[in-house]
């Protein structure tokens, strides 16, 4: 599998401490079937600002030597939206897209929707920029109005759910959200946002699993495979997700 949101490179936001940590996190997921990680560290969010691309790209680079290769890191971040997004993608700003490709990670400010999103949106598809909105059944405002979300993804955007959500390890309303989002067809890509083996540890293996028993196979193979690949190949979707159309 992989996995195109995962904080994974130690010391620099509310990842792994230290290299002892990230190297054990990684194992973890190799272990849970996870063979490509994108590093998503927060970037121009609070405190974690992280706006040096070089110092990251080390860390990406020394990562991966400390693994061998299994799994393989590649380089991202989890944009912390702002308005001003459109002249940070154009300026060679800090913000890395997923593995250098057209697909940007980005949240949103967990209990808002800035009103400026859906301008934004289609400002960025303009420039050829696809955002990924990072965990859309954890936000207040996109979870209980999924007609937002369905809006932002007219305009361009796909949409990653996270594996423990699709599991019930957020609670029940962030399950019951990431289902309905799922009904709807508004999931392209599931991946872990994972941060620590004990806090919050890979489960992607799991979240397959459930996919697996109650949707079409079509529908695993696309949340799993075709599209996580398609965005780190800087490639369109071959389908977004195709459940109301199976």
């Amino acid at each position: 599998m992989i996995d195109i949101h995962f904080h994974c490179l130690p010391g620099i936001d509310d990842g792994p401490r230290d290299w002892d940590e990230a190297v054990a996190l990684c194992n973890a997921a190799a272990e849970d079937g996870v063979e490509t990680i994108v590093a998503t560290p927060h970037v121009l969010r609070d405190d974690w600002v992280n706006d040096d691309i070089a110092a990251r790209s080390a860390l990406v680079a020394e990562l991966n030597r400390r693994l061998g290769g299994h799994p393989t890191i590649l380089a991202g971040c989890e944009y912390y939206f702002s308005s001003d997004a459109v002249e940070l993608c154009q300026a060679g700003s800090p913000l890395t897209m997923l593995n250098g490709s057209s697909y940007l990670l980005l949240e949103f400010p967990p209990t808002r929707l800035p009103e400026s999103a859906e301008s934004v949106f289609h400002e960025l598809s303009l420039i050829g920029v696809r955002p990924v909105i990072a965990h859309p059944e954890r936000h207040l405002v996109l979870a209980a109005q999924p007609e937002k979300l369905q809006r932002l993804v007219d305009l361009g955007a796909i949409v990653q759910v996270t594996s423990a959500s699709v599991i019930g390890e957020f609670g029940r309303a962030a399950a019951s959200a990431a289902l309905d989002m799922l009904d709807r067809g508004l999931v392209h890509v599931i991946a872990s946002d994972s941060h620590s083996v004990n806090r919050r540890p890979p489960r992607m293996s799991a979240a397959r699993e459930k996919i697996r028993r109650e949707w079409p196979a079509e529908v695993e193979t696309a949340l799993f495979d075709t599209n996580p690949r398609a965005v780190i190949e800087g490639r369109p979707l071959t389908q977004g997700f195709v459940a109301n159309d199976l």
